[in-house]
């Protein structure tokens, strides 16, 4: 490792005005990031991670302290100073992969706009495992596809400093194992890297391990909750209710760059009450696509599609995009379902238990722009539940959870699931597969195995 740090933050805070109060994100952080080192920030949703990455890629300045990108002061630059810092110094990874490019342009011309010649965008390419995505735009792409993407760009560019924001939230096993090699290239040829996670495999590969809790650095331990997950896989169930969804020889089909991508071949099943369900495989297994179709939001090529009503009060869905309303506080937007049904009167005390549930009761007066990502997406599960669906379709519900709110979003899965409602989740996380009452698994847009008694092969 160098002997002069990368990047540091002494007697960093950063507040942030809100209608609602001022939010201290960071409260006096020294820290040192090394070159030729992966640096894992980690902590529970709202600990001030993205706050820490955003100062070190220059994107904000401190309140308070001084942060530094090699010898240059980042807090005493003016923007054209920091505009420089960006271009020249530091890589950024956004946390939500669509956020990281023009939507027009191809995975390539990004590339080239970041600098990077014909053999350079190959082997990047290839390395991420995305080299026959080269012509695709980002709509085209899966989460899983983008996020990989995003990388790349910061790659060819040359950064001395990548700062990424939970790169494999959104990516399986196998596709994070792949981006871990890649960083550990280049932290062996002498970048720094640093990572805001709640990935273990990411944490564990990491050389260095920095933990927040409220804004504040604490001693890294060992991010366990072992009770609550031993409460959890005692409460799987093996009996199953009514059937309330099913798919016959389904396919479907998108017609990307000049030629029809098959995402759904064939796929049979059915979900029952009372169930809940992992549906797993890798980025791009046609995960999404299953749920899209289950929702209404697709129409299948082929086969049929069966769930009662398709009515909003009896599908909710939780996508990867949250869609909450920020001119409403997050109590409010998880209100809005009954709201709309009439219903809120009586459905009050279930909105508290889910903020409960959820840890979202200290922030319920708040807008969701003043919370963080894993927060937003909690507050998007408890608006897809609150209403007690007959099925819930959950994309990836805790990819931007930290271990603990993992537990809790499982936790409130698994009641509404005694409640009755069908829950289909969409995962990459073995840890919450292995929580779930069966396993659905899918590869290459096939069905590849069914596992558990309330989850069936359609017949």
């Amino acid at each position: 490792m160098a002997i002069e740090p990368a990047a540091r933050c002494v007697g960093v805070a950063k507040s942030y005005a809100t209608e609602t109060g001022a939010v201290d994100a960071l409260r006096g952080v020294d820290a040192e990031l090394a070159a030729g080192a992966v640096t894992a920030i980690v902590g529970a949703s709202g600990s001030g991670k993205s706050t820490l990455l955003r100062l070190l890629a220059a994107l904000e300045r401190p309140t308070e302290g001084t942060v530094l990108v090699g010898p240059v002061a980042v807090s005493e630059l003016g923007n054209r100073g920091l505009r420089a810092i960006r271009r020249e110094r530091v890589g950024y990874v956004f946390q939500r992969p669509s956020d990281n490019f023009v939507p027009y342009l191809t995975v390539g011309e990004h590339l080239e706009l970041a600098g990077a010649n014909e053999a350079a965008a190959e082997e990047i390419l290839a390395l991420l495992g995305i080299a026959g995505r080269r012509d695709h735009r980002p709509a085209q792409l899966s989460g899983g596809e983008q996020q990989r993407a995003a990388f790349a760009q910061v790659l060819v560019a040359g950064a001395a400093l990548v700062v990424a924001d939970e790169p494999t939230a959104e990516l399986d096993s196998a596709s994070s194992a792949g981006l871990l090699d890649a960083l550990r290239s280049l932290a062996d040829r002498g970048v720094a890297v640093v990572v805001a996670t709640h990935d273990r495999a990411v944490i564990a590969a990491a050389d260095v391990a920095i933990e927040l809790e409220h804004g504040r650095l604490r001693e890294p331990e060992e991010l366990g909750h072992l009770v609550t997950r031993r409460e959890l896989l005692a409460r799987r169930s093996a009996t199953a209710g009514k059937s309330v969804a099913r798919v016959e020889g389904v396919r479907k089909a998108f017609h990307r760059a000049g030629e029809d991508v098959l995402a759904v071949d064939g796929v049979s099943f059915e979900l029952r009450s009372g169930r809940l369900a992992a549906l797993v495989g890798r980025s791009g297994s046609g995960k999404t696509t299953v749920l899209n179709l289950l929702a209404g939001w697709e129409k299948p090529d082929a086969g049929a599609v069966a769930v009662p009503g398709l009515g909003w009060h009896e599908v909710a869905v939780l996508p990867q995009r949250f869609g909450l309303l920020p001119e409403l506080s997050v109590r409010e937007n998880v209100e809005y379902p009954l709201r709309l049904a009439g219903r809120l009167p009586e459905a009050r005390p279930r909105v508290d238990e889910l903020l409960r549930t959820l840890a979202l009761d200290e922030l319920a007066s708040r807008s969701p722009l003043e919370t963080s990502i894993g927060q937003q997406q909690r507050t998007a599960l408890a608006r897809a539940l609150v209403a007690e669906p007959l099925v819930l379709l959950a994309d990836e519900p805790t990819g931007h959870q930290d271990a603990g709110s993992a537990l809790a979003v499982v936790s409130a899965l698994r009641d509404a699931a005694e409640r009755g409602t069908g829950c289909l989740v969409a995962t990459h996380d073995e840890e919450v597969a292995g929580l779930c009452d069966e396993r659905l698994a899918m590869a290459g847009g096939r069905l590849a195995g069914v596992g558990g008694a309330g989850l069936e092969p359609a017949t």
